[in-house]
């Protein structure tokens, strides 16, 4: 079953486990999304760092009996910024642009989107049970 705990479990570790990837290896991260227009191994890093806290937030946050209508929408428009932001990228050229880079890019925006989204409707729905 898919429950809001879950949800929020699942993003938990997407961004703990993304969060350590551009903390601990910037530079592969960099050439694997683009040979020649790599984004700065900073904004890597610190972006790393960022998603790893916020997991550990989500990880926390999951193990409540009741979020709040506000934490949960904090995360899912931090969720929603992700996917603008990673459109944004794509569109523009700009950090992202081998083909399997532009794949995978597009597959955990959707993966992250759905995250945002699966989060507001499953809160919501405890609000009408």
């Amino acid at each position: 079953m898919i429950s809001l705990s879950n949800v929020l479990k699942a993003n938990a570790i997407s961004c703990i486990g993304f969060g350590l990837t551009f903390l601990l290896f910037p530079e592969l991260v960099g050439s694997f999304l683009s040979e020649n227009n790599q984004a700065p191994s900073f904004v890597l890093t610190v972006l790393g760092i960022g998603l790893f806290i916020n997991g550990l937030h989500l990880l926390w946050v999951s193990f409540k009996s009741l979020p709040s209508k506000f934490i949960v929408l904090y995360f899912s428009i931090g969720d929603y910024i992700w996917v603008f932001a990673t459109s944004y990228l794509l569109i523009a050229g700009l950090w992202i642009t081998t083909p399997l880079g532009i794949a995978i890019t597009i597959l955990v925006s959707a993966v992250v989107g759905t995250f945002g989204l699966l989060q507001m409707t499953k809160r919501k729905k405890i609000d009408h049970c």
